[in-house]
């Protein structure tokens, strides 16, 4: 993954953010989406709501079905809005292969720490958060890459000079304090995963810190941040955590 001969010369380097016509349709589609996620978290608009609304048959399964795979959509438009960024900051071949090795690891490690506990503690997958391969659902892979390519981003943004160490350092702790901030809203609001202790064990948050900056510290490409000041990493995280906010303390 790393690109010899381009390694911390080119930080810092800075570029107009001008989007293409793709990149505004995913992230104005996340946007959107988010919008609605929290519109219905706050309003507390379930099934059953719908039910009350006397909508025409196609339009109510419609809105049902968004807000039963709601979650799941937002991933994967986060996955899309995320991936156009990378590809935009390094290049698509780049971007693919980083998107595929952070998919495939971190399936690999969920479906270990399912089977056998380790590295996260005891655990188990439900069938809330979309369609499961195996023992883990398949948005959890995505998941991750969303996760750790913006908090790498986010970094790179703000600390261009950054030694890779650091810059691994901090990443991983920006994806761990997310998993803190997701832990309460996908166990206790939205059953996502099961803990066997029925309490978040304390290596989960150790091994989310480890994992994530080695991913990084890894594999991560040493081309570094062509557009220091596109937002969408920033509000790619900012946005998901308030959705979680908004479910915790609805």
């Amino acid at each position: 993954m790393k690109s010899a001969g381009q390694g911390n010369t080119a930080r810092g380097r800075l570029k107009p953010a001008r989007w293409n016509i793709v990149d505004t349709i995913a992230f104005v589609a996340f946007l959107i989406w988010t919008a609605l996620g929290l519109i219905f978290t706050l309003k507390h608009i379930t099934p059953g709501t719908i039910a009350h609304w006397n909508l025409p048959l196609e339009l109510a399964h419609f809105v049902e079905g968004c807000l039963g795979y709601g979650d799941p959509i937002l991933i994967l438009l986060a996955f899309a809005s995320t991936h156009l960024h990378a590809v935009r900051q390094w290049n698509a071949s780049m971007a693919r292969r980083w998107a595929v090795t952070i998919i495939l690891c971190s399936y690999g490690i969920e479906t270990l720490g399912a089977r056998t506990g380790f590295p996260f503690g005891e655990y188990h997958y439900t069938t809330y958060f979309g369609p499961i391969l195996g023992l883990v659902p398949l948005t959890i892979p995505f998941a991750w890459y969303v996760v750790v390519t913006n908090a790498l981003f986010v970094v790179r943004a703000v600390a261009p000079n950054a030694s890779r160490l650091t810059e691994a350092m901090v990443a991983g702790l920006i994806c761990t304090l997310y998993d803190v901030i997701l832990e309460p809203f996908a166990t206790t609001v939205k059953h996502y995963w099961v803990w066997s202790s029925k309490e978040v064990p304390p290596l989960n948050y150790v091994s989310w810190f480890v994992i994530s900056a080695l991913l990084i510290w890894i594999f991560a490409p040493t081309v570094s941040t062509r557009h220091r000041y596109d937002p969408r990493p920033f509000l790619i995280l900012f946005f998901m955590v308030l959705i979680f906010f908004a479910g915790e303390f609805k």
